[in-house]
């Protein structure tokens, strides 16, 4: 009892002096993301409006619709703004909480299956990692999902193979409790089902019932989560098919996004990414090709639950990316991470773990330095002190949405509504009139997207509309003053070295 006291503190410990030091370059690493302002704007608009049923008061033409399926997630978010006010920090201390919790979940996994120091070790080593770092940090929904990864798989390794129809219903509520958080619980949903077949089959125990268990229940929170959805738009079903094709080609045949595998992987090794700031990832995809490898040849030779589990968790998320079809870098920490819970069972009985752990904590810190130094050049509060400067938060603005921590709520329309200004029938200066739109916030990086189109169509829309806009500044506006902001004012990653400039314009009456 003394010594799983003493484990108890070390643990709490170790998570404690970890939950701090990221509190001091919490809102520094990453760069601020617009989908942060984009998920914590409708938290805040759900708050003012007391409805959970409301959408987006910065898209007014861009199409958006009421749902449920990300709910939880919203609710999650509501206590810690109501506490702390709509900051940055406020969103993203939601997020460092459940890295904590991650991390705990993960050391749970590891200490199920190995000795309390290779654990723990192992645990230290995964809490550097660049990946989970970033997820840990950004105001979205990926730690969250990890964290209920990780709850997954620490149930089937409890069950020691046993999977009966309670392991299946426990893990069946935390599949569907998952949908509330975001679509990609369907990640979690192929992962847990695969984890589920690998260990009854290496166990020579195949059931039925305990996988109809899983999917019923799983099945039941999706309908019921669906079933609200319905009750806040009752066109949920088309308006929801019809965003994910035109957002992001969902319905392209599983052929095609099998084709696009390797072009994915590619991207992450090299860390091209749009708008995402990405850590060096090759030390974890090498890993992540070595472990599995490793642990396959292992589990045929022993035929381990842990590893048929986490083996299966693996290749059961990745395998449910590609059916999806949605290869966004972010998401990659949901079937790349469980890849490291197979450290444990293959370095519990190597007498070279104390070496290879310290190996591996040494070269994930330093492929996560880099991206976090990087980072420290820009502050995203320097950022809105630029703008205070030349319009007030309860001005109506056409901004960034990255501005989005500045402006009162309902003040800021987002420059992605101009791409339907066609499909409106509406020219900007009309759109400009019927908003009452007083102040525009416009920077060079619109010039360059128009000038490079359609590269960058998939992730702003069409940009037509840029030479249009510069004939209204120009005949319509006062400028009221401008600043260089490389980090901030240009949103692709690629180009944060070079000069950007962000004009404010008064528009005049």
């Amino acid at each position: 009892m003394q010594a799983k006291r003493r484990e108890t503190v070390w643990v709490f410990g170790f998570l404690l002096v970890w939950f701090c030091l990221n509190l001091l370059f919490l809102t520094r690493y990453p760069l601020v993301h617009s989908d942060e302002s984009w998920l914590s704007g409708l938290t805040r608009n759900m708050l003012a409006q007391g409805s959970l049923r409301v959408t987006e008061p910065f898209f007014d033409l861009k199409p958006r619709y009421p749902h449920a399926i990300k709910m939880l997630f919203h609710l999650l978010q509501m206590p810690l703004i109501a506490i702390f006010g709509y900051s940055i920090f406020s969103v993203r201390l939601l997020s460092l909480i459940f890295g904590g919790m991650s991390l705990y979940m993960f050391y749970r996994c590891a200490r199920s299956i190995a000795s309390f120091p290779l654990s723990l070790g192992i645990t230290a080593a995964v809490s550097v990692n660049g990946q989970f770092l970033l997820a840990a940090h950004m105001a979205r929904q990926e730690i969250i999902l990890l964290f209920m990864l990780l709850c997954l798989l620490f149930v089937l390794l409890q069950s020691r193979g046993e999977i009966t129809p309670r392991t299946a219903a426990h893990l069946g509520i935390l599949t569907g409790l998952s949908i509330g958080l975001h679509p990609n619980a369907f990640l979690l949903a192929v992962g847990c089902g695969g984890a589920m077949v690998l260990v009854m089959l290496g166990k020579k125990c195949f059931q039925w019932k305990p996988l109809l268990y899983y999917i019923a229940i799983t099945g039941g929170f999706a309908l019921l989560f669906v079933g609200i959805s319905l009750a806040f738009d009752r066109q949920f079903v088309p308006h929801w098919l019809r965003y994910g094709d035109t957002e992001f080609d969902l319905l392209v045949p599983v052929a095609g996004k099998f084709a696009e595998v390797l072009s994915y992987i590619e991207r992450l090794w090299s860390g091209t990414s749009g708008t995402y700031t990405l850590p060096n990832l090759k030390p974890q995809m090498v890993l992540c090709v070595l472990l599995p490898i490793l642990a396959a040849i292992q589990a045929i030779r022993t035929k381990s639950p842990a590893l048929l589990a986490g083996l299966g968790m693996y290749l059961g998320t990745f395998l449910g990316t590609i059916l999806i079809g949605r290869y966004n870098q972010l998401s990659a920490v949901i079937w790349m991470f469980p890849c490291l819970v197979l450290l444990a069972p293959l370095l519990a009985h190597t007498r070279l773990s104390r070496v290879i752990i310290p190996i591996i904590a040494v070269v994930m810190a330093i492929a996560a330095y880099g991206p976090i130094r990087d980072a420290y050049a820009w502050d995203y509060d320097t950022y809105l002190a630029q703008i205070s400067a030349y319009v007030s938060a309860d001005t109506k603005a056409l901004a960034n949405l990255n501005t989005g921590f500045y402006f009162d709520n309902g003040k800021m329309l987002d420059v992605r509504n101009l791409t339907y200004l066609k499909d409106n029938d509406m020219s900007f200066a009309e759109y400009v009139e019927s908003r009452g739109i007083q102040a525009i916030v416009w920077s060079d990086e619109m010039d360059y997207l128009y000038s490079h189109r359609p590269s960058f169509n998939v992730l702003y829309g069409n940009p037509r509309y840029v030479p249009e806009v510069e004939t209204f500044l120009a005949e319509h506006c006062t400028l009221v003053g401008s600043f260089e902001n490389t980090g901030y004012g240009m949103r692709l990653v690629q180009l944060t070295d070079e000069p950007c400039t962000v004009r404010v314009y008064r528009v005049n009456p």
